[in-house]
């Protein structure tokens, strides 16, 4: 059975256990559920770090490597405008409605990690120290980097070290694989877990036109904006073809709400279904994750603008347009080195950034702040794979397979 169709039976298992089953309070189940999703990303920091080694090691001795991250850099970061623009327009153009204040929904949430200390944890004093930040992975993959170059500059020297490696990385390979092949159990309970959660949002409703607004959006980018860009990259494939090899990350994506968990899954799809070689995929998708939350940029510019109509019918001003346009993307940015928080969390700072007594605006949306997550996961997992993906065929790095080969 196709690994995708594994997921969607799952969550259609679990949506339907949740529906059904009286589970009561779901702080058990949440917390069940996160400890159960933690399979889908149970070694992708070594794997990412062996494999960006060995891939970095190569692309150097083709004096490819820094075009191969610049480039994936430059897409992630376009991809970041380009639906900070999808969700500023779709806004405009599909309303999505006032959001009346509630005592429900005071809460408390995270907040954008500052740019300094993104730039800290990057930079680390310690190299080995990057390898515990299961949280952000750019830091450890830059000393994976740095190590690969290091093992080009004598070859007879680092060949021990560049074969245990290689080796390395073809071990963690396995177990991804076999984990990847798991996690449909872990996403049925997920999946339970996220339908008791919004079961229990109150006055669910009213939130209604803000989810459809999102939801357009969403099947904008996958319809239309994702298919025109993946055709730009790769005239000769049909770019449907690609996004149908991108489903089974999607769907972790989207019941897991976490921009990691799906990517030990897109990093085997991207390989074994698409043909992305090894040397592109292991430098891409590391920094593609770090630099690529354009979903939540889209969910985000969009709840913003909710939050604005909710409190003001002056609408917004050229002023405040370009200020939006400018902030969202770069809170979306900064969540790349946070990527269990969601849309909710760049709210908060876009409130407090904006000002003008809207501050505190972003309690608005907190008891909507699960759905949000979800959506954005959903899309950022398509666009992180779109641009892995772009990279690799604009390199010449991709063994095209028939759909019947996918995985």
């Amino acid at each position: 059975m196709k690994i995708w169709l594994k997921y969607l039976i799952a969550i259609a298992v679990g949506v339907t256990a949740g529906l059904v089953i009286p589970f009561g309070d779901g702080a058990v189940l949440d917390a069940v559920a996160g400890a159960a999703l933690n399979v889908g990303r149970y070694v992708l920091l070594p794997l990412c770090f062996a494999s960006m080694a060995v891939a970095a090691f190569e692309l150097h001795d083709e004096k490819r490597l820094w075009i191969v991250w610049l480039k994936t850099a430059g897409f992630a970061a376009a991809t970041v405008v380009a639906l900070s623009l999808v969700g500023l327009a779709g806004a405009y153009a599909l309303s999505p409605g006032r959001i009346p204040l509630s005592a429900d929904a005071a809460a408390a949430v995270g907040s954008v990690p500052p740019p300094l200390d993104v730039l800290s944890a990057v930079f680390a004093p310690d190299a080995l120290g990057t390898l515990l930040s299961f949280e952000f992975l750019l830091p450890s993959s830059l000393f994976a980097m740095i190590l690969g170059i290091g093992l080009a500059f004598d070859k007879a020297a680092s060949k021990p070290v560049a074969g245990l490696l290689d080796s390395a990385s073809r071990i963690l390979w396995q177990i991804n694989s076999f984990f990847v092949e798991l996690l449909p159990l872990p996403l049925i309970v997920a999946a339970v877990a996220r339908v008791v959660a919004v079961g229990r949002i109150p006055r669910l409703a009213v939130f209604g036109p803000l989810f459809a607004a999102i939801g357009a959006e969403a099947a904008f980018v996958v319809l239309v904006l994702l298919p025109a860009t993946l055709w730009l990259a790769d005239r000769k494939t049909n770019p449907f073809k690609t996004l149908f090899a991108m489903l089974a990350p999607a769907l972790a994506g989207l019941v897991s709400g976490h921009t990691y968990l799906q990517a030990g899954v897109a990093a085997k799809h991207l390989k074994e279904s698409l043909g992305v070689r090894r040397r592109a995929g292991a430098v891409s998708l590391p920094v593609a994750l770090a630099f690529g939350r354009a979903g939540t940029a889209m969910v985000t510019t969009t709840a913003f603008v909710a939050i604005l109509n909710s409190y003001s019918n002056l609408g917004l001003g050229s002023g405040a347009v370009l200020w939006m346009l400018a902030s969202a993307p770069i809170a979306a940015l900064l969540l790349g080195a946070a990527p269990g928080l969601g849309p909710i969390v760049a709210l908060t700072s876009l409130c407090a950034s904006y000002g003008r007594g809207f501050e505190s605006g972003y309690i608005l949306l907190v008891p909507a702040a699960l759905p949000l997550a979800l959506a954005a996961a959903f899309v950022d997992s398509l666009c992180v794979n779109c641009v892995v993906y772009a990279v690799a065929s604009s390199e010449g790095q991709v063994r095209p397979k028939d759909v019947r080969h996918f995985i």
